[in-house]
């Protein structure tokens, strides 16, 4: 299982960059063209760290992969909890990042922009790797 996490990390952080990350979850044709180019590089990744090229694992891997990115579930699911990097972002002053206030408000922002990050990439991370564990578990 050692393989399939490293697989995730190098797919998903390594090999994923920046123009997929912003444009996955649009839903315009270049959103689902960085999408879909993201869900096979990562698909592949986790193959070739896993040494398993069983037509039902690939498929397995790239669909409990692409509708985690291409939906946001993990920002759809942290809304339901009541914690948002989307309702983080559209709430933030963020004329005040230029000329910060001297009170603690900006640091308080920053703090929670933060936390909120972490607690997206660990939701979006145990999904990904949680679906990805129980389709192996079926499959072999």
């Amino acid at each position: 299982m050692f393989q399939m996490l490293l697989g995730h990390l190098v797919g998903d952080y390594l090999l994923q960059n920046e123009w997929m990350a912003l444009n996955k979850s649009k839903n315009t044709l270049v959103g689902w063209m960085a999408a879909l180019l993201h869900c096979m590089i990562y698909t592949w990744t986790i193959c070739i760290f896993m040494g398993e090229f069983d037509k039902i694992w690939w498929i397995a891997v790239f669909l409990s992969h692409f509708p985690i990115d291409k939906f946001a579930l993990g920002e759809k699911y942290m809304k339901l909890k009541g914690s948002s990097m989307r309702r983080y972002i559209d709430n933030v002053d963020w004329t005040a990042t230029a000329n910060p206030p001297k009170d603690w408000t900006m640091g308080h922002q920053m703090l929670t922009g933060g936390f909120r990050a972490v607690v997206y990439a660990v939701t979006d991370n145990t999904m990904h790797l949680l679906l990805m564990y129980i389709a192996y578990l079926i499959i072999f």
